[in-house]
């Protein structure tokens, strides 16, 4: 994992600049919306590189967001949500940020079109995005490019565990041999951590005993 993570598409760093940059907004418009980008930055504890300028990414974060945590009034922390709003939807109508973040090659495309089921279509797309951002064909995908993207998400400061990790797997190894030209390696399935287990022992010895005995458990000491 590098310390200095790098979004495989805009993020809030590209778009204050690409606003500040622009002819077409007023400078009232532009001091508005850069500053609200920076603010909501700050409430939530990342740097500006490594969130994406996209709405459709961050809008569940956005809802979230109270005002109390943030030190702010409930006006002014609506103001600079509908900022972040009118901002990447502004970069993403004039300036043609995509909606769903980095483009698929025409490879990955026509495997993610062949995908029947949605959810495993949801759950392959952010994979499908990050190798065609670093030109990883399908045939190409082991382990270690899901190390290479686990460590990505976690950068940019998304869900990354075991769970997610077997869902991803889950949903790629579905589709060998459903999918016309999907890649046969399948990947691996982290396994369910199995319940915590007590040793026989670890029980009180008045409880073990009455076990043993076949008694119901008396109330109070052993």
């Amino acid at each position: 994992m590098t310390d200095n993570p790098v979004l495989i598409e805009t993020s809030f760093a590209d778009a204050i600049a690409i606003i500040l940059a622009s002819d077409e907004l007023s400078e009232q418009r532009k001091r508005h919306w850069t500053t609200s980008l920076r603010r909501i930055a700050k409430v939530w504890g990342k740097p500006l590189e490594v969130i994406p300028a996209r709405y459709s990414a961050v809008r569940a974060d956005l809802a979230q967001l109270h005002e109390v945590p943030a030190g702010l009034t409930a006006k002014t922390m609506q103001n600079h949500k509908s900022n972040v709003k009118s901002a990447l939807l502004w970069l993403a109508r004039e300036k043609g940020i995509p909606k769903h973040g980095a483009p698929l090659t025409p490879a990955w495309e026509r495997l993610r079109a062949e995908i029947s089921d949605g959810v495993a279509r949801s759950r392959l797309s952010s994979l499908m995005r990050f190798c065609s951002a670093g030109t990883v064909t399908p045939v190409e995908v082991d382990e270690t490019t899901i190390d290479h993207f686990m460590d990505y998400r976690c950068q940019s400061g998304r869900p990354v565990d075991d769970a997610f990790r077997r869902l991803l797997a889950r949903a790629w190894n579905s589709n060998a041999g459903k999918v016309q030209g999907w890649p046969a390696r399948h990947l691996m399935e982290p396994t369910v951590k199995a319940a915590v287990e007590l040793a026989w022992e670890a029980f009180p010895e008045g409880l073990r005993r009455d076990i043993e005995h076949g008694s119901p458990p008396r109330q109070g000491g052993p």
